[in-house]
């Protein structure tokens, strides 16, 4: 009898492991593809905020009901390009986004003044005037740049943002280098 609740047990055991595998598995999967993602990041278009090597911490979800903000670090696909970019949301829809005296203008009219943005967590402020340096933002699309703007290939070259190509915002990140956590 002992022999035979060993075995049921066993049994017991193995498929309940079993199902707890299946179970985490499938919770996993549906939390990297519809919630968080996460990601080591190559090229340094983000230095210093992000280095190459650094692990990237998605939230999915963060536009659902809100839209991007100027400074927020998202994951966009361009349209140009096959791949996922990181880079920070500068222009937003409806603006006039020009780079004047390597620095970046914004106005939300023709007739409107314009004003130099604040980019303070820019380690060096000067952006090159390459590629597309004045343009009228249309609805749903935004202009984005790499912090590390002498090296990055952004939205200067491959051009807006659409919305529904911005897959999230970067909440954190873990760098190995630094051996740091930096969060958003």
């Amino acid at each position: 009898m002992k022999q035979y609740v060993k075995e049921v047990l066993a049994e017991y055991t193995k498929s309940n492991i079993l199902a707890m595998a299946i179970v985490t598995l499938v919770v996993v999967i549906f939390v990297r593809q519809f919630i968080f993602e996460g990601f080591f990041v190559s090229g340094d278009s983000m230095a210093p905020t992000i280095l190459a090597g650094d692990f990237v911490l998605v939230n999915k979800l963060a536009y659902l009901w809100d839209e991007p903000e100027r400074a927020d670090i998202v994951v966009a696909i361009p349209r140009v390009y096959p791949g996922k970019v990181v880079k920070r949301i500068i222009g937003l829809p409806h603006e006039w986004f020009m780079i004047e005296n390597s620095r970046v203008v914004i106005k939300n009219s023709r007739s409107e003044k314009s004003v130099n943005l604040d980019e303070g967590y820019l380690e060096f402020p000067d952006t090159p005037e390459v590629g597309k340096t004045r343009t009228n933002i249309d609805p749903n699309e935004y202009f984005a740049l790499g912090d590390n703007r002498k090296v990055s290939i952004d939205s200067r070259e491959l051009g807006m943002i659409g919305g529904e190509n911005i897959k999230g915002r970067v909440f954190g990140v873990v760098s190995f280098k630094r051996a740091t956590y930096i969060g958003f």
